[in-house]
């Protein structure tokens, strides 16, 4: 099976069967190494913001699993979540609308034309930027759409980076072509130069966060690539393996690390 065909495969599985729509994403909540770093840097926001209903603009939604996660956990938070695909923005507007989640919105649009000033408490962008050609307009349009004191929280390809890290932003199902891969100290050196300042940087995918990604994602998917009937056994293999892989993921965001395949940003509007 072609990437393309099963990615369409699972759209269409999650489109027929929306309780699996849930299942699907507290298992790239559990799975996804990324998710776990950017997880975190988000209960340190809210707690450091409690007493304040964000105004959020996820730049690059892909299939909603960021949303699903706010949503859930900080009921308060507006959330203007941003893809090209409208097919994905209907499903997910759809999804969430169903379940009474009326301040999550999604809509199409263009990163590099997109621009709301002094608008958003916190711009989030995963795994987005490595795709696209312009990317310093981009970080600039994000910068003018924050309002003051407002955060940027990025997730990016690292230039230490073997491989292209599974995730759903970029299409999990069918990564596109890298434009980017950013050095730690010239990522934080253009971001300065745009206005931003507080900013840190630290590595993910470390060794654990490596073979847990094997382990619960590259595995299981080369499998379903294979042949759909891999579906009735990997139940039982995820029921082996998910305490490992858990742990796996509390390790590599817990300690820090030298060199990793992806890089979590954060900065500040002044």
């Amino acid at each position: 099976m072609r990437q393309s065909e099963f990615r369409q495969a699972l759209r269409q599985f999650l489109h027929e069967r929306p309780g699996f729509r849930t299942l699907f994403y507290t298992l790239t909540e559990a799975l996804v190494v990324s998710f776990w770093h950017i997880r975190k840097e988000l209960w340190g926001l809210a707690l450091n913001q409690s007493q304040r209903n964000l105004h959020v603009l996820d730049a690059g939604a892909g299939m909603g699993q960021y949303e699903h996660f706010m949503s859930s956990r900080f009921p308060g938070w507006n959330i203007c979540a941003l893809d090209r695909e409208a097919s994905e923005v209907a499903e997910c507007n759809r999804y969430f609308l169903e379940r009474g989640k009326h301040r999550v919105f999604f809509k199409t649009a263009n990163l590099e034309t997109y621009r709301e000033p002094d608008c958003f408490d916190l711009v989030l962008a995963v795994n987005v930027l490595e795709y696209l050609p312009n990317d310093r307009l981009v970080l600039t349009n994000f910068f003018d759409s924050l309002r003051p004191e407002g955060t940027l929280l990025l997730a990016v390809q690292s230039d230490k980076a073997l491989t292209v890290e599974p995730n759903f932003t970029n299409k999990l199902l069918g990564n596109q072509g890298l434009a980017h891969r950013y050095n730690a100290l010239s990522l934080k050196k253009t971001l300065k130069e745009i206005g931003y300042t507080r900013i840190r940087a630290h590595y993910a995918y470390g060794y654990s966060g490596r073979l847990s990604t094997r382990l619960g994602i590259r595995l299981p998917k080369y499998l379903l690539k294979k042949s759909g009937l891999w579906m009735v056994v990997l139940p039982l293999y995820f029921v082996l393996t998910y305490p490992l892989i858990l742990l796996l993921n509390l390790l590599d965001v817990v300690f820090a690390h030298w060199q990793g395949s992806e890089l979590v940003v954060r900065a500040s509007r002044p």
